[in-house]
């Protein structure tokens, strides 16, 4: 079978490698929340509560592509713990709710997010600079294929960040 790349379908193609590249990253990344009291999908979506503050079951069901009820029951799971918090100023529609992270939700993905770079840290820490200095492009390159799927701005390569902006 040929790729849209031209290459066979191999264990040295660019697509497959990447593939299970990030599959392994997100492995690794997900162990480090062993112990912290939160699975990878809680803090992923404490993560979202934080950046969007106001987001109903509905939206972030949407975001993460899961059923609603699904999305309903890791929220009231959150609830419970005292991790997120229903906010009814935050929409003119009285009936519905917005969620917002508490303190303790916010501490807890401060404590997640700090052990995952820690841990990126010192491996990159491990390569020469070359090598980090490729480390840097593909980022780059990876972060337009990711804006081009969600059709948020993407930096042309080398440009600097946004204050503020979200990765």
């Amino acid at each position: 079978m040929v790729d849209r790349l031209g290459q066979g379908r191999h264990s040295n193609d660019l697509a497959h490698r990447l593939q299970r590249l990030v599959l392994q990253l997100n492995r690794e990344l997900r162990a480090q929340n062993a112990g912290a009291g939160a699975s990878n999908a809680d803090a992923m979506l404490l993560a979202e509560v934080r950046h969007s503050p106001g987001l109903g079951v509905s939206e972030l069901a949407a975001i993460e592509n899961v059923a609603r009820s699904v999305m309903s029951e890791r929220v009231k799971r959150l609830q419970v713990a005292g991790l997120v918090a229903g906010d009814p100023a935050l929409h003119q529609d009285r009936r519905r709710v917005g969620l917002v992270i508490t303190d303790n939700g916010r501490a807890l993905l401060e404590t997640i997010t700090a052990k995952r770079r820690d841990w990126m840290a010192e491996r990159l820490a491990t390569l020469s600079p070359s090598e980090r200095e490729a480390v840097q492009v593909a980022v780059e390159s990876l972060e337009r294929i990711i804006g081009q799927r969600t059709g948020t701005a993407a930096r042309p390569p080398g440009s600097a960040k946004i204050e503020g902006e979200r990765t």
